[in-house]
């Protein structure tokens, strides 16, 4: 083990980024990005999406990058040579190989900045509102009366959830990363399971960002969490400026290659909606001329809630989803495995 512990975490990998940079001249290496603030920057791909500790699973007391060299370890080196296929137009056959672009895709919907902002606002959201009810499972069985008067039960849930401790509101980063790595579990034999295709375009029209993958409905809805997306969603990644890996769950309409300006656009927008504080692109393209990115980044709504009395089972036991393949595993051992929640 290197005794040197890397401070600069990459929430988007340099294998990825390198799809998207200059290859000659002053901008070999470098992408062009666009902050939500209006700014652009020259990055080279070492220097872009890198956010200092992002993945440290320690205490703070001593930097660790454990979960950054299984990334680069489990995730990032397997699909080396089959990212350069893939973006030069040939998708993988081989089960083995498949399974790496899969597990690559799947971290990459969730080991952003992005993903964890929208995590910590479900939490913000719904650890108030668990906390509520169980308090109030627990105070009807002390007085069954307050089933009687439901508007009553729901105005007490509120009072409560506005008193939820800070700890059930703001999850501790350990807590974030297992959410990370067990989404990330759940997604890998979805992408795995849908038809998988490459789309093309003569010009360079697609940008990324720095949340790099998207999914989409079928009736064009963008999804903006993981854990919010419905196994009818396709899933897109632009790999090249030129090139667009898609996997999706439906049927083929037809044996088309070519990435259409309405695709591009759509995807383009996705990248924009989704992305956490810029968007890339390759220094010697223009920027889409209808691309928009807002100041500031859309949050999630407060939930609505309204209580009424049940049928008096017992609360379900929260228990966490297991944990399927090694490499994931592997991660979520990192992070000190799930606490004990019965």
């Amino acid at each position: 083990m290197s005794s040197q512990v890397s401070r600069d975490h990459h929430t988007v990998p340099k294998l990825y980024l390198k799809g998207f940079c200059g290859t000659r001249g002053a901008d070999k290496g470098i992408v062009l990005a666009r902050y939500r603030d209006g700014g652009e920057k020259r990055l080279t791909i070492k220097e872009a999406t890198v956010e200092p500790d992002f993945y440290d699973t320690g205490d703070g007391s001593t930097p660790d990058d454990s979960l950054e060299r299984w990334f680069d370890r489990a995730v990032e080196n397997p699909v080396g040579e089959l990212m350069g296929a893939i973006r030069n137009g040939t998708l993988p056959t081989v089960e083995s190989d498949r399974e790496a672009v899969a597990r690559f895709v799947a971290a990459q919907m969730v080991r952003t900045i992005a993903f964890r902002t929208r995590m910590a606002d479900m939490s913000s959201h719904l650890g108030p509102l668990l906390f509520s009810m169980d308090v109030l499972h627990r105070a009807i069985a002390e007085d069954p009366s307050l089933t009687q008067d439901e508007a009553a039960l729901t105005s007490l849930q509120r009072q409560i959830a506005e008193r939820a401790p800070d700890e059930v509101r703001h999850p501790d980063r350990q807590a974030a990363m297992r959410n990370m790595v067990r989404e990330g579990d759940r997604l890998k034999p979805l992408l795995l399971s849908m038809r998988w295709l490459l789309t093309y375009s003569d010009r360079p029209v697609l940008v990324t960002g720095d949340t790099p993958v998207t999914a989409v409905s079928g009736t064009g809805e963008v999804s903006f969490l993981p854990m919010l997306l419905p196994e009818q969603h396709e899933v897109q990644i632009p790999v090249t400026p030129h090139r667009l890996l898609t996997m999706t769950p439906f049927p083929a309409l037809g044996a088309s290659s070519n990435l259409s300006r309405e695709q591009a656009i759509l995807v383009n927008e996705s990248i924009v909606r989704g992305c956490s504080a810029m968007v890339l692109r390759r220094p010697d393209m223009a920027w889409p001329s209808d691309l928009v990115l807002p100041s500031v980044r859309a949050s999630l709504a407060p939930p609505r809630v309204t209580v009424s009395a049940g049928a008096g089972g017992a609360p379900t036991v929260p228990v966490w989803p297991v944990v399927v393949e090694r490499a994931f595993k592997e991660a979520l051992e990192l992070l000190g495995g799930d606490p004990d929640v019965a």
